[in-house]
């Protein structure tokens, strides 16, 4: 009879803390107000100016040098599907020549 009452208890337990966390979480509304308040307190040309200093990602540029792989075998960058991620980047010594690029794609 005790094991039915401990098994019954440690049900009725672990199916409280189950349900609790499939519950959707609830956002806090005081995170999103303090966020709300932080953003309005910058005047806008600051704001600007921060984001026209940031520094820009360098643009890549592709030779006929560079050797492109597409999921382990060697392939011609037109035949790389749209949906393929870059998987590794090689870049040369001015980190904006492709040396070598891999690509995957989902399977």
């Amino acid at each position: 009879m005790i094991r039915l009452t401990l098994a019954l208890v440690t049900w009725i337990s672990l199916i409280s803390v189950a349900s609790a966390s499939l519950t959707p979480r609830k956002e806090s509304a005081a995170l999103g107000n303090q966020m709300a308040r932080a953003w309005s307190s910058k005047p806008l040309a600051e704001v600007l100016e921060q984001t026209a200093t940031r520094g820009t990602r360098p643009e890549y540029v592709l030779t006929n040098e560079t050797e492109v792989w597409l999921n382990g075998k060697p392939c011609r960058y037109e035949a790389v599907p749209a949906d393929a991620s870059i998987v590794r980047m090689e870049v040369a010594a001015d980190k904006k020549t492709v040396l070598k690029i891999y690509f995957r794609t989902r399977k």
